[in-house]
């Protein structure tokens, strides 16, 4: 398989899904509309441009290539950037929950 600008965004707009369905589903994480959509744009457009060929690469038991068809395609570069994009917003929320509390603990540097 090639790489092509469709898969790159299919994979974008399901990275920003992905990202906004994470949050929903994690929302003591969320970090804002804005935040989860460009996390969402980033992550899709990254896995959509190093991880097309990988997303759709199956071999059988015997270890031969499987061959893709259009409809499995699409389901796999959408799946792929919905994973990339709801995992990229779990991180970033991490370390955005994670800062605040430090925050939280320690308002200055006093000792």
């Amino acid at each position: 398989m090639t790489w092509t600008l469709t898969n790159l965004i299919i994979q974008l707009v399901m990275g920003i899904l992905g990202a906004h369905a994470t949050a929903t589903a994690a929302h003591e994480h969320h970090f804002g509309f804005i935040g989860h959509t460009l996390t969402g744009a980033i992550a899709g457009a990254l896995s959509g441009y190093f991880l097309q060929q990988f997303a759709v690469t199956m071999v059988t038991a015997s270890g031969s290539l499987n061959e893709v068809g259009a409809v499995d395609n699409v389901i796999l570069q959408g799946l792929t950037g919905v994973a990339s994009g709801g995992c990229l917003m779990l991180i970033i929320g991490l370390i955005v929950h994670g800062f605040g509390q430090h925050r939280s603990r320690h308002p200055g540097n006093e000792r």
